[in-house]
């Protein structure tokens, strides 16, 4: 979330509240509070002496900004906005400054009340404390109990508009370093709403948080699901995941190349290009696509597949020339779509810099208008 500041309004209206509910108000001014009559005005300065300056103010005075709310008058506001049909507040001004908030939640100092936020029968409550909790709770501040509180809440999660948010949370949480990491992967594979599986499944090895072999195994696993799109999700890990462990991810993304779904198929050639650990795969992969059949549907992740691995440095020439053949191949079949040949010819330039551009220059005056555009665009010198 980005920092924002607090309006002076909501400030002012706290402070109206509060003196709604019985705070004092000033005492009457009497005669000898009041102010004293105008007096004459002084006479001037005799002559050659200057009148006194006015000392000026200081820089900034009268500009200071309120104090943010406290938590408690952060949770008050926000918790009297009003969800949408998918339960979200983002159209709420207080769930914005809820969210912008920092002092009250510096250090991780009021963690402890968002976790019994989390446990509410409120879904409301639960996702104002998961959505702060998701900034607060972090590898600085986590420690196993508390991390243990946040998976029961995620265990019991049920609510359709929530179980996403819960998912990516928990996915996000130092869960290697506190030891948690067999427990969050069981709730995730036993968990009975499969959005939660998986929101946790593409974000548990996203960046550095959990970078571990038991997250490997489990993304091999998902990338084994009868489920399409759990294999998606399981594929994402992998090549988050494959940078770092190459010998095992490598060689399931390489597997998925032959899936029985196209967006898996093509998305697992498109990763293989693109992590340079999983180079050992990339002659069978430029084998692969030197033979894909043109007269089908040939996906743009394929043309990307190509464009990526042409862009690589540590090619050997005889791959070069083969990445360069399939990207002709690909850019000369009419019958292909024209984002996917527009891919291809930027791989046909990657993969063979002295001749490619020449080869690509001849789709200049091409009928299809998006050929033609793409290939004046590669050719004209920068």
């Amino acid at each position: 979330m980005h920092v924002g500041r607090f309006s002076l309004a909501l400030v002012l209206s706290i402070a109206s509240l509060a003196a709604g509910c019985g705070a004092s108000t000033p005492p009457p001014v009497s005669d000898a509070t009041k102010a004293p009559a105008k007096s004459e005005a002084p006479a001037p300065a005799p002559e050659g002496e200057a009148a006194a300056d006015t000392p000026p103010a200081e820089e900034g005075e009268g500009d200071a900004e309120p104090p943010e709310p406290s938590f408690a008058e952060l949770r008050k506001a926000v918790m009297a906005c009003t969800a949408d049909d998918r339960g979200s507040l983002d159209d709420c001004e207080a769930f914005q400054q809820w969210s912008d908030a920092e002092q009250a939640f510096e250090n991780g100092k009021a963690n402890p009340e968002l976790l019994k936020m989390l446990g509410s029968q409120d879904p409301k409550e639960r996702r104002v404390a998961a959505e702060k909790l998701n900034q607060t709770l972090n590898e600085d501040t986590a420690d196993a109990a508390q991390v243990d509180a946040v998976l029961n809440a995620a265990e019991k999660e049920r609510d359709e508009n929530l179980v996403d948010l819960f998912g990516r949370f928990v996915g996000g949480l130092p869960l290697v370093k506190v030891g948690k990491i067999d427990r969050a992967i069981a709730i995730a594979k036993a968990h009975p709403v499969s959005d939660y599986t998986d929101a946790f499944l593409r974000t548990v090895g996203f960046g550095s948080t959990n970078r571990d072999p038991k997250v490997v195994t489990y993304a091999i696993e998902a990338s084994k699901d009868a489920s399409s799109s759990r294999r998606a999700y399981g594929l994402n890990a992998l090549g988050d995941l494959a940078p770092h462990f190459p010998d095992e991810a490598c060689k399931a993304i390489n597997a998925l190349r032959a899936d029985k779904d196209d967006f898996v198929k093509s998305r697992a050639s498109e990763r293989i290009a693109s992590i340079s650990k999983c180079a050992s795969f990339t002659d069978k992969l430029l084998d692969d696509l030197s033979t894909v059949d043109v007269k089908k549907n040939v996906s743009f992740e394929m043309g990307i597949a190509l464009q990526k691995v042409c862009k690589r440095s540590d090619l050997t020439p005889a791959q070069r020339k083969k990445g360069s053949k399939a990207a002709r191949r690909l850019t000369d079949a009419t019958t292909v779509h024209a984002n996917t040949r527009s891919y291809a010819m930027e791989a046909i330039i990657g993969c063979d810099p002295k001749d490619g551009p020449a080869y690509v220059a001849k789709y200049k005056n091409d009928k299809d208008k998006t050929i033609a555009g793409q290939a004046a665009v590669l050719t004209t010198p920068k």
